[in-house]
Formats: C-alpha cells, structure tokens, sequence
C-alpha cells in the first residue's frame, strides 16, 4: 500500500465540520440520488491533492465550505492535507494546510491556516511516493519540451469522473483537455516501469561520456591535421611565418633545423601599446572641434552678409541725399532759404515770417542733418565689416587645421588597424605551429588519447543499448501484453462484446483496442455505452494491478463516479434499487460488474482500495457492508441541510 484516503472532511463558513471516513483496502461505495453531491467528492479528492482548479459545480458546497481536506495513509505515516476553497470569483486558492505524522486526527478549522501552497503539497506526495527525478524523453526532430514526471500525472490513472467513466472515443481522466494526451504518452511508460528508476541518471552520464569522446576525437584530428606529413607540414607552416614577417623565408634542410626555425619563430610577440594612452577617442574630439568651427563660421557668414546688405543700402542713400544736396547748391536755394521773410527766387520781403518759408527751411536743415549722419556711421560699418572679415578668416584656417589634423589621425588609425590585423594574422600562425611542435613530442602521442577513446567506447554502447529507445519501447509493448492477459480474461468475466479475442491498451492512440483477424476494433467501434463502461474499469483495474505486483509509484485506489449510468435513468432513479432497471440482462450486468469489482479487489487485498459513487443500492448483504456513510436520499446529502438552511 503506497497512498489511500482515510477521510474526506469538509469545513464550513459555520465552522462546523462533516466527516466522510473511509474502509481501508476494499471497495466503498455512497449511494444516493442526484443532486446529492456525489460527483463532487471526486472534484474534492483531486484539489486537495494539488488540481489547478476547483471543479466543484457551483451550489450549496461552494457557497458554504470554507476548507476542503483530505486525511491520507501510507505504509508509515499519515498525512492531512487542507486547500482553501476558491475566494468569489476565483477558480482555485493556492492556501493549503500540511500535517504529516502518526494517527492523525481531523483538526478542528480554528487550528487550519496556509502553512504551505499547492507547490508544497504536490513535492511531498512526489517525494512520499518515491517518484525520483525524472525527465521524459523528447525525440531530437520534435519541439515539445521535456516534462518533470511528478505526483500529478499519476492522477491520470486514479480518477474516472462521471462524463469519462462511459466515454467512448477517450479512457484515461482529463483526456480530453489540451495537452493532456501526450502527457499521458510521455509519462506512462515511466509509471509502468517501461523506463528505469535510473534513466534519467543514465542518460546524464551517456551525454558526458559522449562529450569526452568528441573532444578526445577532436584532439586527436587536430594532432593528426596539423602533423600531415611531418617534414612537409612544417615547412608550409615556416613559409606562412615568412610571409607574415616572423621570419627570413631561408628554408631549412633538415628537421632539426626546421624545429629550431619553428621554436624561434614562437617566441614573438606583438607590440604592447603605449602606457597611459588617453582613453578617449581624438578622433572625436577633432570631429566635435570641427563642428564648432564650421557652426562658428556659419554664424559669421551670417552677420557679415547682413553688415554688408546694411552698408549697400547706406550707400545708395548716400549717393541719392548727395545728388540732391548738389543740385540745390548749385541754384544756391540753401543760401536764400536762410531768411524765412524774403522770397528765395525774387529776393522781395514777404512782409514777415512765412510758413512755406519755414517749412521748406526746416526740411534743408533735415536733409543736411541726415547726410551728415550717414557720413559719420560709413566708418563704423567699414569697421564692423573688417573685423568679421578677419575673424572668417581665423575660422577658416582653424577648420582647415582641423580638418588637416583629422585627416592625418585617420590615416594613423588605417595604419594602425593593417598592424592589429597583421598581428592577429601571426598570432594564429603562432597558435598552428605552437600545436605542430607539440604534436612532434613524444608527451602528446596520440597513442594516448586513442587508448583513453578505447576505454570510453565500449561504456558508451552499454549506456546506448541500455537506453535504446526501441529496446524501451519493446519493453513498454512486452509489458502491455501481460497487462492484455488481465483485460482479456476480465472483459470476458463482464461478458463485453469482442471479448473473444484479445483486448489490448492500445497507448498510442490512448484507447482500447479488440485484436481481431480483421484488424482492431478501437473503444469507439464496441458497441454500447455498457461496453464502454466496461472497458474503462478493466483498464483501470489491469493498470492498478500492474503498479501493485511492479510496486510502481502511484497511489493505490481508483475512484470511479457513476458506473451505472448507463443502465439507471438518473431521474426517475429514486432508491437505486435493481427493479428500477426494466430490463433484466441490464439488472444482471449491473449486478456482474460490482461483483467483479469486488473480486478483484479481494485479489489484490491489502492493496487496493476501489472509491465508488453511484446510483444503485443492490440489497445484498456484501454491497451493503462496502456503503459508507448515510444513504444520500431525502434531505441527506454531502452537505447538511442545516449548513445553507439554518432556520
């Protein structure tokens, strides 16, 4: 026995507490009507045992539990595990309450707090179950990503839920979602043991062991390259140092000569740069000095174009104010306009002041003011222009110097760079003839690394075969024909239609299959929901038999959820007794299939315990020993009707 449930408990918003305690390694069966909170207590086992999400539907257990807990037993210790029920609106809640220990009992709710998340919850069951490190395989021509076989995908092996225990075209629990299949297909193989504990270890030590391998290869090859054929190969390696300038091109006649030539040539190295060099880029300071002139020298092109536009405009004014000024001189009217009380063209007095007079006098005086002002600023402008004349100059001369300076550090950097490349070029010549001289002694015979290459090979081809993905996969197929054996001979106990040839679990296409001499008969193609049912309980039942006998790390029980679907109308279902089902080969089926159950159960006693929810209440006293709980019928259900009714 590696896990089964002790007790269900459910804590309320009312801080009351409802017990469902179970048989230990047999079969337990909660009978009842609909609506009564069967199906719920497997969406319960599941997230208490780390589901991402809370499937209990939404109702009276929703909206008055407030934890939901599990009471676990191993071979050595018991384990209580509570989950916060999801907030509104939420879908899971991380909180959870862990205790481990001998007899545990139920806690009261005052004493449940988050002492851990579901991360927490689901490495301890990964750990207690002994599930190792491990990592399935992905073929190199595939994208999907590894998976980290823990506790969860065993769960796929424990749970048939009410719309999966009849299904016809999937078999294992949450098949249907994304994803889910391949996880399936990847990790099975590991359950069933198909894959050693130690694969993963394995596989681990074969890539080191191949790496070493490569790089021994590698070295030897290198060795080997650069050899060639001894004499020869040196002396093409001595005439590229030549032509690099390490050495003098005079070829040697000899061995010895060539291998002193060589060792000689080694001993270059390259010119160190200067000490305190300035680290920043001159380059750069040139090119940011000679931005500041050429802006500099934009500016003064500026102000000299509009001092000379200025000195233009005041010139024709000038010369305009000039040519009026001498025509007026030359008729004297600015001599006879200095008497306001004479006429400046008849000479004859005007009897007093006359305002023409004045006017026309005041208008000389203006002009003449104006003329003399324009000669007096000529050499201010003349000035202002020499000197933005001169500083365009000096601008000039710094850019070009700039520019001339720019143009030598460049060609300095060219050099520069032809001397770093022509180094790098030497020192790789440097790096093939320093491994030439080295392949040449007796320290680095390849003998060696060939002997060291020898010793890996053949634990390399050990590994190899032992990993064989088709020796793992015949494995995985001598493994499913024995498990065949155990669902051939049970579909046949429970009369299945096909059963007369061999019923096989068919993992590539997750299904089952009937091997006939016409081909397979997939699940889907077998007839009635009876057979599908069937099917689904002798595979579980043949895999909790193989994980059992194999002691394989998955928990010992299944829980199946509304077997007899099939055969009672959940509606008009009232006690679940046997005459509610018309047709008497359906009553006898019924009948069959739980006896079957139990037989089986007794088979593999103390190992197995079988978790059933159903409609059907068979009057017998062995069915009636394995009912559990009060009968769910009337006002009794999972949740007490008090807890959402109170008055």
């Amino acid at each position: 026995m590696t896990m089964q449930i002790k007790a269900i408990a459910l804590y309320g918003n009312n801080n009351e507490r409802r017990d469902i305690v179970f048989q230990l390694s047999g079969v337990n069966i909660i009978t009842g009507a609909s609506k009564r909170g069967k199906s719920s207590l497997l969406d319960i086992v599941e997230y208490c045992l780390g589901a991402s999400e809370c499937n209990v539907a939404p109702g009276y257990i929703s909206q008055t539990v407030a934890w939901y807990a599990l009471l676990l037993t191993f071979p050595d210790t018991e384990a209580f595990i509570a989950r916060a029920a999801p907030l509104s609106g939420q879908k899971s809640n991380g909180a959870c309450h862990l205790l481990v220990g001998n007899s545990l009992e139920l806690p009261e709710k005052k004493e449940l707090q988050a002492s851990t998340n579901v991360d927490g919850v689901t490495a301890f069951l990964t750990s207690k179950l002994g599930i190792p490190e491990q990592i399935t395989e992905v073929p190199e021509q595939q994208t999907r990503k590894a998976i980290s076989i823990a506790f969860k995908h065993s769960r796929y092996y424990l749970f048939q839920g009410q719309d999966e225990v009849a299904a016809r075209r999937t078999l294992f629990h949450r098949q249907a979602e994304p994803h889910i299949p391949q996880a399936i297909k990847d990790t099975l193989p590991y359950f069933m043991g198909a894959a050693e504990d130690n694969r993963l270890n394995d596989l681990e030590r074969l890539r080191e062991l191949k790496r070493e391998r490569i790089k021994l290869t590698k070295r030897v090859k290198e060795i080997e390259n650069i050899a060639g054929d001894g004499f020869q190969k040196g002396t093409e390696l001595l005439s590229e140092a030549a032509g690099l300038g390490l050495d003098d091109g005079i070829m040697p006649t000899n061995d010895e000569h060539l291998l002193h030539k060589l060792q000689t040539v080694t001993r270059w190295t390259p010119d160190q740069p200067e000490p305190n060099q300035n680290i920043n880029d001159p380059l750069l300071r040139l090119e940011q000095e000679y931005k500041v002139f050429s802006e500099k020298k934009r500016n003064v092109r500026a102000r000299l174009r509009a001092a000379n536009e200025y000195n233009n405009s005041s010139l024709g004014f000038e010369h305009e104010v000039e040519e009026q000024s001498k025509r007026l001189k030359s008729i004297k009217l600015f001599e006879s306009l200095k008497s306001t009380e004479s006429c400046p063209v008849c000479e004859n007095s005007n009897g007093g002041k006359s305002h023409f007079l004045t006017t026309m006098h005041n208008f000389i005086e203006e002009l003449d003011n104006k003329l003399e002002g324009v000669s007096r600023s000529k050499p201010r402008v003349n000035s202002y222009v020499a000197r933005l004349r001169e500083e365009d100059q000096q601008l000039a001369a710094g850019l070009k110097k700039t520019r001339a300076a720019m143009t030598k550090l460049r060609e300095e950097q060219d050099a520069l760079r032809t001397k770093s490349e022509l180094d790098a070029a030497r020192l790789r010549a440097l790096g093939r003839i320093s491994l030439y001289l080295e392949s040449t002694s007796l320290d680095n015979d390849t003998r060696q690394l060939n002997e060291k290459i020898a010793l890996l090979d053949p634990q390399i081809d050990e590994l190899e075969a032992r990993l064989d993905p088709i020796a793992l996969q015949e494995t995985l197929d001598s493994q499913l024909s024995l498990i065949s054996e155990d669902m051939t001979a049970w579909a046949r106990d429970l009369k299945l239609e096909h059963s007369e040839y061999p019923i096989r679990l068919d993992i590539k296409a997750l299904t089952v299959v009937a091997e006939t001499p016409h081909g397979r008969i997939p699940l889907y193609k077998m007839g009635s929901g009876e057979n599908w049912v069937g099917y689904h309980l002798v595979t579980y039942l043949a895999l909790a038999k193989w994980f059992i006998e194999q002691n394989r790390p998955v928990g010992r029980f299944i829980f199946f959820d509304q077997p007899t679907q099939v055969y009672f109308p959940s509606e008009a279902s009232v006690t679940g007794d046997l005459d509610e089902i018309k047709d008497d080969e359906d009553r006898a089926s019924v009948k069959r299939m739980f006896e079957w159950i139990f037989e089986v159960v007794d088979q593999l006693y103390p190992n197995l315990q079988v978790i059933i929810t159903d409609h059907a209440d068979i009057g017998e006293e062995w069915f009636q020993d394995a009912v559990i709980d009060t009968k769910w019928r009337d006002e009794q259900a999972l949740i007490p009707k008090h807890w959402y009714e109170p008055n």
